[in-house]
């Protein structure tokens, strides 16, 4: 059936993570339960398929938004039909490409949550971590989602094999198993020393994984994210406290200290620059106060 054959070309081809495969698969087969609903032709049979117009694409989409779904909901779905489509023309299996003429709706981009650096020298000089393992393991983990601005699930899948404390960099596998070399600076190497003579005190046994529990088993989503929002609690406000906010954070300081946008979009291991140009927003207020202060004319 095609819907195996499009799951091997995300899986094979696009090195897809399993949490992405199966968003796309969901996504596809929301729109086929559509399809046959409305009596109309099947999404994942080679015959039909090619009769699927771009009409009943766009019908979909706005029965999505008129039972609740927002608009950024919608267009993450529609990526994924358009995606299946592109993959359909290119196998030869279609000739026309309905998704092409279906637009994604417009959204408003939020503006992602972050630390002030008030806030971050808070939370590595002023909490007191606890003296033990967890508490050495914690205050590394914030370390390295703020020095390098780590997805959470970059960090779960760290290595003790991709620290080089000589050249002082990490190696991220990020989305879609793409490779990334992230330098760091004296504090997260400190960090890191600290946390592994925890884990030689402790006699914890690591095979490789970098960040494991006190039973040496690694760490698992939930505990990044409790970790996380146990020590945001304590020196900020934010509503949401996730691990995000310490990667929004880490590239929200960058660009207020003159980082480059597209080293910015490196280092955060984006496929675009459009998902970095957001932290623009961030520093929005800081270029109007330096426009203020620069600009000739900027008081007349």
């Amino acid at each position: 059936m095609l819907r195996e054959k499009f799951e091997q070309f995300l899986l094979v081809e696009k090195k897809y993570s399993n949490h992405t495969l199966q968003a796309y698969l969901k996504d596809l087969d929301q729109l086929n339960v559509f399809l046959l609903s409305h009596e109309t032709n099947a999404l994942f049979d080679p015959e039909s398929v090619n009769k699927v117009s771009h009409r009943w694409l766009r019908l979909w989409m706005s029965e999505l938004l008129e039972n609740g779904l927002t608009a950024r909901s919608v267009g993450r779905k529609i990526s994924s039909v358009k995606s299946y489509f592109g993959f359909l023309q290119k196998s030869e299996i279609i000739t026309n490409n309905p998704a092409n003429r279906v637009k994604i709706p417009g959204f408003e981009k939020t503006i992602p949550s972050f630390l002030k650096e008030s806030e971050t020298e808070a939370l590595f000089e002023m909490i007191e971590y606890p003296d033990t393992f967890e508490g050495v393991r914690d205050q590394c983990m914030l370390e390295i989602l703020y020095g390098c601005g780590l997805r959470r699930s970059e960090l779960i899948q760290l290595r003790l094999s991709d620290i080089d404390l000589f050249q002082m960099t990490i190696k991220v596998r990020g989305k879609g198993n793409k490779e990334r070399l992230i330098p760091f600076g004296k504090k997260v190497k400190q960090a890191i020393h600290t946390y592994q003579q925890a884990l030689i005190t402790s006699g914890i046994e690591t095979p490789d994984t970098f960040f494991m529990n006190i039973n040496g088993k690694p760490v698992y989503p939930k505990l990044v994210y409790r970790v996380v929002g146990k020590y945001l609690g304590q020196i900020c406000s934010l509503t949401k406290k996730s691990p995000h906010v310490l990667r929004h954070t880490f590239a929200t300081h960058l660009l207020d200290h003159g980082a480059d946008l597209n080293a910015i979009k490196e280092l955060l291991g984006h496929s675009s620059l459009s998902s970095t140009q957001v932290y623009t927003h961030n520093s929005i207020s800081k270029l109007k106060h330096v426009h203020k202060l620069a600009h000739p004319r900027a008081e007349h």
